[in-house]
């Protein structure tokens, strides 16, 4: 039931990991496919090749986002919401996957959901700016 509510892609990306007891390798190939899909869109958009942290900044720029994930910046409320989202992308690169990239670190499987959840919240608002 709960992998009903994860990003397709998530689901598919951690099941096997989890099913496994890898629960923080599971958060961590998730958060690399973000990654991976914002560096395939900015690298499209300004032939830069850029990571994690410093990615998720230029990508999601309240000013002159490169994935615009409102469909208009026109009013304070909408460039709100998009700044708050690059918050969040840059906190899942710094916060999140960095951590589990860089060290052994063990995590519970609630923690590893909970994670996963955050990580389907982003990869879901990613697939929203993408078909518009």
């Amino acid at each position: 039931v709960l992998y009903d509510l994860l990003h397709p892609r998530v689901a598919e990306l951690s099941h096997p990991r989890i099913k496994a007891g890898c629960y923080a390798d599971a958060v961590e190939c998730v958060l690399k496919e973000m990654n991976c899909r914002v560096k395939k869109i900015v690298l499209q958009k300004t032939n830069e090749e850029m990571d994690g942290v410093s990615l998720m900044q230029k990508a999601f720029s309240g000013d002159k986002p490169l994935i615009q994930l409102e469909t208009s910046l026109k009013s304070q409320s909408s460039r709100d919401i998009q700044h708050g989202y690059q918050f969040l992308f840059v906190g899942a690169m710094g916060a999140i996957r960095n951590p589990k990239a860089h060290d052994n670190i063990k995590i519970t499987k609630q923690e590893a959901f909970r994670l996963l959840m955050f990580a389907s919240i982003l990869m879901t608002k990613l697939d929203k700016s993408i078909e518009t």
